[in-house]
């Protein structure tokens, strides 16, 4: 039972990442566009090819993400990364929607790679991020982001401290969890040893697994790993849990 526990939450923390990861793109086609409509009916709206699900992971939500909407679903599916790669392309092309070149798709670490595609008219942008698996399958998470409804981004105060020179700071929030995601110019073990000064101070104690806090009924986990330019690339996760 234990051991299923932390599977899952490793999925959950998993896909926490990958939203960290979607929510990045807020930038990448946005604003979009809402191109001019042709007369006559309006094409019907994209669906995600099928695949060959081995299982649906259970961290699928809606999150906000710079309060951009970004609803997040995760399968692992028996296809290889390139055959989910060249299904979504097809996929994409053939619902008309516009897809960046090869060389504006955002290269991901994580040995993770992305596919994003547009829908102009409906103002909706939809992004794959692919993951190998040891076992061949491939983990997939699906993203679609409704421009249309952005609004302003929460105001609420930060749920932990982040470092003075931290940078592309992004705040994304789901139900029962906020995730905070930046780059800083320090090394893993700096990261470290800032929360381990900067958390007990508000009350937070060190749990049983590296990067993990808890508060009374609280969790928080850090997660970082090396980013673009030097920099490191850090994700703050935090949920309430179960009474």
């Amino acid at each position: 039972m234990a051991g299923r526990r932390a599977a899952v939450r490793a999925w959950r923390d998993s896909a926490r990442f990958a939203a960290w990861l979607l929510a990045c793109l807020v930038g990448l086609l946005s604003p979009v566009a809402r191109a001019q409509q042709d007369a006559g009916a309006e094409p019907p709206r994209f669906a995600w090819p099928l695949f060959r699900v081995v299982s649906h992971v259970e961290a699928s939500e809606v999150v906000e993400a710079a309060g951009l909407p970004v609803a997040l679903r995760a399968v692992q599916v028996k296809e290889s990364p390139a055959e989910v790669v060249q299904k979504l392309a097809d996929a994409f092309l053939a619902a008309g929607l516009f897809v960046p070149p090869g060389r504006e798709q955002p290269q991901l670490a994580r040995n993770a790679a992305m596919l994003t595609a547009a829908d102009m008219e409906r103002g909706l942008t939809y992004t794959a991020i692919l993951q190998a698996q040891p076992d061949g399958t491939t983990l997939v998470y699906l993203g679609e982001a409704n421009h249309v409804l952005r609004r302003a981004p929460d105001a609420s105060p930060d749920f932990a401290p982040l470092p003075p020179d931290a940078r592309e700071v992004l705040r994304v929030g789901g139900e029962g969890s906020r995730t905070l995601a930046f780059h800083v110019a320090l090394s893993g073990e700096q990261v470290d040893a800032f929360y381990a000064r900067a958390l007990p101070a508000a009350g937070w104690r060190r749990g049983d697994e590296a990067g993990l806090y808890t508060r009374a009924n609280e969790e928080l986990r850090v997660v970082h790993q090396p980013g673009a330019g030097g920099l490191r690339a850090v994700v703050l996760v935090y949920r309430g849990r179960a009474r």
